[in-house]
Protein backbone atom coordinates (compact mmCIF):
# COMPACT_ATOMS: atom_id res chain seq x y z
CA UNK A 1 0.00 0.00 0.00
CA UNK A 2 2.56 2.08 0.85
CA UNK A 3 4.42 1.68 -2.52
CA UNK A 4 0.85 2.78 -4.14
CA UNK A 5 0.99 5.73 -2.47
CA UNK A 6 4.61 6.34 -2.76
CA UNK A 7 3.99 6.00 -6.97
CA UNK A 8 0.81 8.65 -6.59
CA UNK A 9 2.91 11.33 -4.62
CA UNK A 10 5.51 10.96 -7.56
CA UNK A 11 3.07 11.17 -10.14
CA UNK A 12 1.36 13.91 -9.15
CA UNK A 13 4.85 15.80 -8.18
CA UNK A 14 6.02 15.08 -11.85
CA UNK A 15 2.84 16.60 -12.89
CA UNK A 16 2.76 19.69 -11.09
CA UNK A 17 5.79 20.47 -11.33
CA UNK A 18 6.16 20.37 -15.60
CA UNK A 19 7.73 23.05 -17.75
CA UNK A 20 5.68 25.59 -18.62
CA UNK A 21 7.13 27.82 -21.51
CA UNK A 22 6.41 31.19 -20.90
CA UNK A 23 9.16 32.01 -24.18
CA UNK A 24 9.80 29.78 -26.91
CA UNK A 25 11.26 32.29 -29.99
CA UNK A 26 13.59 30.73 -32.44
CA UNK A 27 13.63 34.44 -34.09
CA UNK A 28 13.27 32.85 -37.20
CA UNK A 29 10.02 34.87 -37.98
CA UNK A 30 11.38 38.35 -37.31
CA UNK A 31 13.59 40.70 -40.02
CA UNK A 32 14.57 44.03 -40.33
CA UNK A 33 16.22 46.42 -36.92
CA UNK A 34 15.35 45.43 -33.57
CA UNK A 35 14.84 46.85 -30.47
CA UNK A 36 17.78 47.85 -27.84
CA UNK A 37 19.81 51.11 -26.92
CA UNK A 38 23.40 52.26 -27.32
CA UNK A 39 25.66 54.34 -24.63
CA UNK A 40 29.15 56.05 -24.70
CA UNK A 41 32.11 54.91 -27.17
CA UNK A 42 29.98 53.26 -29.90
CA UNK A 43 29.92 53.98 -33.40
CA UNK A 44 28.54 52.59 -36.85
CA UNK A 45 26.07 50.75 -34.70
CA UNK A 46 23.35 48.21 -36.22
CA UNK A 47 21.25 45.81 -34.61
CA UNK A 48 19.18 43.55 -36.77
CA UNK A 49 18.10 39.87 -37.23
CA UNK A 50 19.81 38.62 -39.89
CA UNK A 51 19.32 35.37 -41.87
CA UNK A 52 21.61 33.09 -41.94
CA UNK A 53 23.58 33.98 -38.71
CA UNK A 54 21.93 32.18 -36.07
CA UNK A 55 22.07 28.76 -35.15
CA UNK A 56 22.45 25.93 -37.92
CA UNK A 57 22.08 29.16 -40.20
CA UNK A 58 18.59 29.96 -39.03
CA UNK A 59 17.67 33.54 -37.93
CA UNK A 60 19.73 35.32 -35.58
CA UNK A 61 19.71 38.86 -33.40
CA UNK A 62 23.17 40.27 -34.65
CA UNK A 63 24.75 43.42 -33.16
CA UNK A 64 27.72 45.23 -34.45
CA UNK A 65 29.60 48.08 -33.28
CA UNK A 66 32.70 50.02 -33.23
CA UNK A 67 34.09 51.31 -30.08
CA UNK A 68 35.59 54.36 -30.62
CA UNK A 69 39.63 55.19 -29.07
CA UNK A 70 38.70 58.83 -28.72
CA UNK A 71 35.36 58.01 -26.70
CA UNK A 72 34.67 58.24 -22.89
CA UNK A 73 36.71 55.36 -22.08
CA UNK A 74 32.93 52.52 -21.97
CA UNK A 75 29.73 51.79 -24.29
CA UNK A 76 27.57 49.11 -25.30
CA UNK A 77 25.15 48.02 -27.47
CA UNK A 78 22.27 46.10 -26.43
CA UNK A 79 19.45 43.97 -28.09
CA UNK A 80 16.03 43.59 -26.25
CA UNK A 81 13.65 40.89 -26.38
CA UNK A 82 10.38 42.09 -26.12
CA UNK A 83 7.23 39.98 -24.75
CA UNK A 84 4.43 42.27 -25.03
CA UNK A 85 1.34 40.19 -24.00
CA UNK A 86 3.01 37.56 -21.99
CA UNK A 87 1.07 34.66 -20.50
CA UNK A 88 1.77 31.48 -18.31
CA UNK A 89 4.16 32.83 -16.33
CA UNK A 90 2.14 32.83 -13.18
CA UNK A 91 4.67 32.51 -9.88
CA UNK A 92 6.11 35.92 -8.94
CA UNK A 93 9.36 34.21 -7.90
CA UNK A 94 12.46 35.07 -10.12
CA UNK A 95 14.56 31.59 -8.92
CA UNK A 96 10.91 29.47 -10.61
CA UNK A 97 12.07 30.42 -13.71
CA UNK A 98 15.02 29.75 -16.07
CA UNK A 99 15.89 31.47 -19.25
CA UNK A 100 17.86 29.80 -22.26
CA UNK A 101 19.32 30.99 -25.25
CA UNK A 102 22.86 30.77 -27.88
CA UNK A 103 25.35 33.29 -27.90
CA UNK A 104 27.85 33.93 -30.02
CA UNK A 105 30.52 36.71 -30.52
CA UNK A 106 33.42 37.47 -32.85
CA UNK A 107 36.39 37.86 -30.94
CA UNK A 108 36.94 36.95 -27.10
CA UNK A 109 34.40 39.01 -25.40
CA UNK A 110 31.16 39.11 -23.60
CA UNK A 111 28.10 40.81 -22.06
CA UNK A 112 25.49 41.77 -19.45
CA UNK A 113 22.26 40.83 -18.87
CA UNK A 114 18.59 42.72 -17.67
CA UNK A 115 15.60 41.32 -17.19
CA UNK A 116 12.87 43.94 -16.52
CA UNK A 117 9.01 43.43 -16.46
CA UNK A 118 5.63 45.21 -16.03
CA UNK A 119 2.53 44.21 -14.02
CA UNK A 120 0.56 45.28 -17.60
CA UNK A 121 0.05 44.42 -21.33
CA UNK A 122 1.94 46.53 -23.73
CA UNK A 123 4.15 47.61 -21.19
CA UNK A 124 1.64 49.09 -19.23
CA UNK A 125 1.57 49.38 -14.75
CA UNK A 126 4.29 49.11 -12.79
CA UNK A 127 7.77 48.25 -14.02
CA UNK A 128 10.52 46.21 -12.13
CA UNK A 129 13.92 45.19 -13.60
CA UNK A 130 16.95 42.62 -12.26
CA UNK A 131 20.29 42.91 -13.38
CA UNK A 132 21.73 39.60 -14.51
CA UNK A 133 25.52 38.17 -14.82
CA UNK A 134 28.28 39.27 -16.56
CA UNK A 135 29.17 36.54 -19.35
CA UNK A 136 32.67 36.14 -21.11
CA UNK A 137 32.90 34.22 -24.05
CA UNK A 138 36.75 32.97 -24.64
CA UNK A 139 35.97 31.14 -27.93
CA UNK A 140 35.50 33.53 -30.85
CA UNK A 141 32.89 32.61 -33.72
CA UNK A 142 30.79 29.89 -31.80
CA UNK A 143 27.70 29.59 -30.58
CA UNK A 144 27.63 28.80 -27.01
CA UNK A 145 24.31 27.89 -25.36
CA UNK A 146 23.39 29.11 -21.77
CA UNK A 147 20.75 28.20 -19.20
CA UNK A 148 20.48 30.71 -16.21
CA UNK A 149 18.24 30.74 -13.29
CA UNK A 150 16.41 33.86 -12.96
CA UNK A 151 16.87 33.41 -9.08
CA UNK A 152 20.84 34.59 -10.31
CA UNK A 153 19.45 37.83 -11.63
CA UNK A 154 19.82 40.44 -8.65
CA UNK A 155 16.63 40.35 -6.47
CA UNK A 156 13.90 43.62 -7.88
CA UNK A 157 11.83 42.52 -11.16
CA UNK A 158 8.60 40.96 -11.09
CA UNK A 159 7.82 38.34 -13.16
CA UNK A 160 4.37 37.15 -13.60
CA UNK A 161 3.67 40.13 -15.42
CA UNK A 162 1.98 40.84 -18.74
CA UNK A 163 5.33 42.62 -20.35
CA UNK A 164 8.56 40.93 -20.11
CA UNK A 165 11.84 42.25 -21.65
CA UNK A 166 15.22 40.44 -21.66
CA UNK A 167 18.25 42.70 -22.89
CA UNK A 168 21.72 41.61 -24.01
CA UNK A 169 24.18 44.10 -23.36
CA UNK A 170 28.01 43.54 -25.53
CA UNK A 171 30.26 45.84 -23.59
CA UNK A 172 33.61 47.92 -24.68
CA UNK A 173 35.10 46.82 -21.24
CA UNK A 174 34.74 42.91 -22.14
CA UNK A 175 36.09 43.37 -25.57
CA UNK A 176 39.38 44.45 -23.88
CA UNK A 177 38.57 48.42 -24.69
CA UNK A 178 38.12 50.13 -28.09
CA UNK A 179 38.28 48.07 -31.16
CA UNK A 180 36.25 47.99 -34.44
CA UNK A 181 33.98 45.19 -36.14
CA UNK A 182 32.69 43.89 -32.72
CA UNK A 183 29.71 41.21 -33.06
CA UNK A 184 27.35 39.70 -30.82
CA UNK A 185 24.14 37.14 -32.13
CA UNK A 186 21.46 36.16 -30.02
CA UNK A 187 19.24 33.40 -30.70
CA UNK A 188 16.51 30.62 -29.81
CA UNK A 189 14.90 32.54 -26.53
CA UNK A 190 13.66 30.58 -24.40
CA UNK A 191 11.67 31.55 -20.64
CA UNK A 192 10.77 28.72 -18.71
CA UNK A 193 8.35 27.82 -15.44
CA UNK A 194 8.48 25.21 -12.91
CA UNK A 195 5.16 25.75 -11.08
CA UNK A 196 4.77 25.76 -7.68
CA UNK A 197 2.28 22.64 -6.73
CA UNK A 198 -0.98 23.30 -7.21
CA UNK A 199 -4.56 22.51 -5.91
CA UNK A 200 -4.23 18.97 -7.71
CA UNK A 201 -1.60 17.72 -5.43
CA UNK A 202 -3.27 18.22 -2.22
CA UNK A 203 -6.41 16.99 -3.71
CA UNK A 204 -4.08 13.67 -5.00
CA UNK A 205 -2.83 13.29 -1.20
CA UNK A 206 -6.39 13.53 0.11
CA UNK A 207 -7.42 10.65 -2.26
CA UNK A 208 -4.51 8.89 -1.50
CA UNK A 209 -5.10 8.94 1.94
CA UNK A 210 -8.70 8.22 1.58
CA UNK A 211 -7.33 5.28 -0.02
CA UNK A 212 -5.45 4.07 2.72
CA UNK A 213 -8.38 4.01 5.07
CA UNK A 214 -10.30 1.88 3.22
CA UNK A 215 -7.55 -0.62 2.92
CA UNK A 216 -7.15 -0.36 6.64
CA UNK A 217 -10.95 -0.96 7.24
CA UNK A 218 -11.29 -3.67 4.50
Amino acid sequence: MGALVAAVLVSLAATTQAQVYVINDNLDSYSGGTPGYSFGDVANATRNYVAGAGVGGSVGAVMATDFTPAGVGYGGLAYQYQSANTVGNTSANLSDYTLSFDALVNKAGGFSMTFQAWTGTGFGGTFSQSTGPDINIATPNVFQHYSLNLGTFAAGAVPNGGTLQIAWQMNEWQFGGPGTGNQMVIDNVQLQMVPEPCSLALAGLGGAALLGLRRRKG
